[in-house]
């Protein structure tokens, strides 16, 4: 597994980031959230602690950028399976 991400994100990374932004900000109004395993709440929670609005982006390290584009990605695929 290659754990080294590109320095830079990209706008549509940041676009994917917000959508799945998005997607768990509905899921917590609609309460849908009580039926999520542990293992996705707490990639919520590390998700909204790392989550960057997009005006600031060019303040944040690279680092915590791609380590958020990897916790999203994980986000939205555990996200996917569980809503099978």
């Amino acid at each position: 597994m290659n754990t080294i991400l590109e320095p830079a994100v990209t706008t549509n990374q940041l676009a994917y980031i917000t959508a799945v932004k998005v997607h768990v900000d509905e899921l917590y109004e609609s309460q849908e959230i009580f039926g999520l395993s542990l293992e996705t709440l707490e990639l919520t929670r590390r998700f909204y602690n790392l989550y960057t609005p997009m005006e600031k982006v060019e303040e944040v390290a690279p680092f915590a950028l791609n380590q958020l584009l990897a916790i999203t990605q994980h986000l939205e695929r555990n996200l996917v399976q569980e809503s099978r």
